[in-house]
């Protein structure tokens, strides 16, 4: 069982901040967090630290944070051969502000000029394709690839290339902002009807199965036909930075093991919710003990 994460990956930097940003004030920053981020490498590193078999295919440049993410994926197992060949780019990275008081987070993106697409895939077999929709190339001739693949894709706001992928998978997970920017709705848990509406909608891209992640309000799935809303874990969050990466990872994983939609849902906003109680995307991954053990304790509640 294999599982390849498709997309972006880039280098964090995380400075906290004690509160909101002003402008024209100066800060002094005494502290810093880095490691790896972006959604594909997020989910990736969550798949292979869980113990499955994964492959990253994405664009890494061959500079001082492409070293690094690559050291951090080969320490973990992920297998790296299939990167997206490009000798042009600079790796990705990101400053990103978080807000100590409620775990919110500003992130500035340098993603990097993209030149060619050089790639190839593996003659493996693939039985799950997570794709953020950041290499649409890429993930649809995956999907092409390995036909009896279980194909998501991570749609965390619209984009063409997103929209583009979404149209090919199985499953759409998708944020309420992308949610809200395809159906121009927004998700309100009391307006129970519209929310019916909006998921139908997003269902209508691939007119197969969808996930509507809500934050901190939990989520919106629909089992047998019944929209359903499952709470969200109610924890203090430090940084919420990379918590949807990882909720798709495990979202991945879970459907590689061949899980029960609603435990792989469980799984998935656990991980989640311990993520953002510390600082950093790929460093705040747990493990698959910590998440079982933590849905233990709230089952016995």
């Amino acid at each position: 069982m294999a599982i390849m994460c498709i997309g972006q990956s880039a280098y964090d930097i995380l400075v906290p901040m004690q509160d909101s940003i002003i402008e024209n004030q100066k800060y002094r920053i005494t502290d810093k967090v880095e490691c790896g981020g972006g959604p594909a490498l997020n989910a990736s590193y969550l798949c292979s630290l869980w113990g499955a078999e994964t492959y990253l295919v994405s664009r890494i440049g061959n500079d001082y944070y492409g070293d690094k993410l690559r050291r951090v994926l080969i320490d973990i197992g992920v297998n790296i051969d299939y990167l997206i060949k490009d000798d042009k780019i600079s790796t990705p990275y990101s400053f990103i502000l978080c807000n100590q008081q409620n775990g919110n987070r500003t992130l500035f993106n340098f993603p990097g000029e993209k030149s060619g697409l050089d790639f190839t895939l593996p003659d493996e077999k693939i039985d799950v394709i997570l794709s953020d929709g950041h290499e649409p190339e890429v993930s649809i001739a995956a999907i092409k690839k390995y036909p009896d693949a279980i194909s998501v894709v991570d749609a965390g706001t619209y984009r063409e290339s997103t929209y583009q992928v979404a149209k090919e998978v199985d499953y759409i997970v998708c944020s309420e902002d992308f949610a809200r920017q395809y159906t121009g709705k927004a998700v309100n848990l009391e307006n129970w009807e519209e929310c019916k509406e909006i998921f139908a909608e997003v269902k209508k891209i691939n007119n197969k199965e969808a996930v509507i992640t809500l934050g901190e309000k939990g989520l919106l799935y629909e089992m047998d036909g019944e929209l359903i809303h499952l709470d969200a874990y109610k924890v203090k969050a430090i940084d919420t930075n990379g918590a949807g990466d990882i909720f798709h990872g495990a979202f991945a994983y879970g459907i590689d093991k061949k899980l029960e939609l609603l435990d792989i849902l469980k799984k998935s906003s656990m991980a989640s919710a311990i993520s953002v109680q510390s600082m950093g995307g790929q460093i705040s991954i747990p493990t698959l003990a910590e998440v079982e053990k933590q849905l233990d304790l709230v089952s016995k509640k």
